[in-house]
């Protein structure tokens, strides 16, 4: 039963993903002119605080939606006087160990003692992914949690090649804090941070030994696109970063004069003593960088390939405000292409965006960071341990075969932890080794505080039909295909116990709140919930 659900599942998908592409050529609103106010909807306000956010409850909706169109925008972005209510991570660097001690060691105390200070270390890089997610699910600016997650995909650095939990962690602090200031000082800050200058080597580019990594990749990746240099620019641009490094043992940036070349090198058609603050402001001052940048945070936001009238406007809205992201982003979000056909429903949501997103719509009581941490992991997001400085392709990557049933068995164990029963034994299936023990540990006092039962009764009394349809409305950002719909409406009817209208009285027993959390769970399974 379970493996024929499975191909069900993958068949829906594959049939919905083949519409996906088409959705491109839909029309409706490829400007960035303003949406009229009288066309603002609670429907559009779950699409605002789904995108722009991690999703809310129907009710967390509605106090959006009654905002207005520009309060809620205004409430969205300007988040900076409300509490971030989850205290700042309390991990410290690891203690450094003097030369004259280590020096007085023999050498199986020195492999005893790196090995013991990597254990340490890792144990305190899961503490810091644990923290980053308690914030996405705990805190009051869903804005800023989105946008340290967009630039995490952007300016990208792995645990696995920096091997330090506390520069990852400062580099999470760097991303948030410009999370929507401007661009330009988080170039240039970008450009110092260790975590970065380690993962792309910059730390072993010397004067006469030029390294190229970073030069290649702040302008491929992060600033201009493929194609809008030369490799005579990456060759000079890393002449230029040379001498940018940092101090081990206190972690914090240096610019190691001796190391940095001095001499004249030319850039984008331009000459002079560059060095590494002055490539920045060369890359900015480039006609391809506004358009570049503000083209990837719409299609983040938005939709994937954006039409070219439309990146140019986003490209002078940008440049126009000095690289300031707010303005950006408000206009983004006022804006008819935000809201139209070829946006809303169109986005595959991340294993960490399909978690969050799943706790926060059903109103559940936020679980321990790690268990979503361990959770998205299994579904191909290792949270600040991308698979390449790319970061994470998106889209319909993010769906195979393999991981569907996966993503649909996440779910449940979410919708089902308070319930006892096998989902202790799915996870210890489906974790790897050392981690069986570390689930355990992360869901072992959660209290989801949630009942099926009382978000059926919120979507509307009635007949079956009308709490289902109820139900997709609040859940779903698309609707229901039509044989799904027929399935789910005969669980529903199972579980309340006929056709007639939904009296709260049959739902009061453990047996209804179980069909009722397997319905939930089936609508979770569906295709059309993996979309946002």
């Amino acid at each position: 039963m379970k493996a024929m659900r499975g191909f069900s599942l993958v068949l829906g998908f594959l049939c919905l993903g083949g519409v996906l592409p088409a959705l491109g050529v839909r029309q409706g609103g490829s400007s960035l002119a303003p949406l009229p106010k009288e066309e603002w909807t609670p429907a559009k306000a779950r699409h605002l605080l789904l995108r722009a956010g991690f999703g809310g409850t129907a009710e967390e909706v509605m106090r959006l939606y009654r905002r207005g169109l520009e309060g809620a925008v205004s409430w969205i972005v300007d988040y900076e006087g409300r509490p971030a209510v989850v205290p700042e991570c309390g991990i410290l660097p690891m203690p450094l160990v003097r030369r004259e001690v280590f020096a007085r060691m023999s050498e199986e105390e020195r492999r005893k003692l790196r090995n013991e200070r990597r254990r340490e270390d890792a144990r305190r890089f899961r503490v810091v992914r644990s923290w980053w997610v308690d914030r996405m699910l705990r805190s009051r600016r869903p804005l800023e949690e989105k946008m340290t997650l967009f630039w995490h995909g952007h300016f990208t650095s792995s645990y696995r090649d920096v091997r330090n939990a506390w520069n990852m962690l400062q580099q999470n602090r760097t991303l948030r804090e410009h999370a929507t200031g401007n661009f330009r000082e988080m170039l240039h800050a970008i450009t110092r941070d260790p975590a970065m200058l380690e993962y792309l080597d910059n730390n072993r580019n010397r004067k006469g030994r030029p390294n190229e990594n970073y030069a290649r990749e702040v302008m491929e990746l992060f600033t201009l696109g493929l194609g809008r240099y030369t490799e005579k620019d990456i060759k000079e641009a890393a002449r230029a970063f040379t001498g940018y490094t940092f101090d081990r043992r206190r972690n914090v940036f240096v610019f190691n004069r001796r190391q940095h070349d001095d001499g004249m090198k030319t850039i984008f058609g331009k000459t002079g003593r560059f060095d590494g603050d002055d490539v920045c402001e060369l890359l900015l001052e480039h006609p391809a960088c506004a358009p570049w940048v503000a083209g990837k945070i719409f299609a983040f936001f938005g939709y994937e390939n954006p039409e070219p009238d439309l990146l140019r406007e986003l490209g002078e809205t940008f440049r126009a405000c000095d690289y300031e992201i707010k303005p950006l982003l408000r206009r983004i979000f006022l804006s008819r292409a935000f809201y139209s056909e070829k946006s809303v429903g169109t986005k595959v949501k991340s294993p960490i965006m399909l978690l969050v997103s799943t706790v926060k719509i059903f109103g559940m009581n936020p679980p321990p960071g790690a268990l979503l941490v361990g959770l998205a992991g299994q579904l191909g997001q290792e949270l600040m341990a991308p698979p390449n400085v790319k970061g994470w392709e998106g889209g319909l990557a993010w769906i195979t075969t393999a991981n569907l049933l996966a993503r649909a068995n996440a779910c449940d164990v979410l919708l089902t932890a308070d319930l006892g029963g096998g989902w202790k034994e799915r996870i210890r299936r489906q974790a790897r080794g050392r981690d069986r023990g570390f689930f355990r540990r992360a869901i072992a006092s959660w209290d989801p505080g949630f009942s099926a039962a009382g978000l059926v009764l919120q979507a509307g009394g009635g007949s079956p039909e009308r709490v289902l349809d109820g139900l997709s409305e609040r859940i779903l950002a698309v609707p229901l295909d039509r044989g799904a719909r027929a399935r789910l409406l005969r669980v529903l009817r199972e579980a309340v116990g006929g056709e007639g209208p939904i009296e709260p009285g049959r739902l009061l027993h453990g047996e209804a709140e179980r069909k009722l959390r397997e319905l939930l769970h089936l609508l979770c399974s569906a295709p059309e919930f993996q979309l946002c």
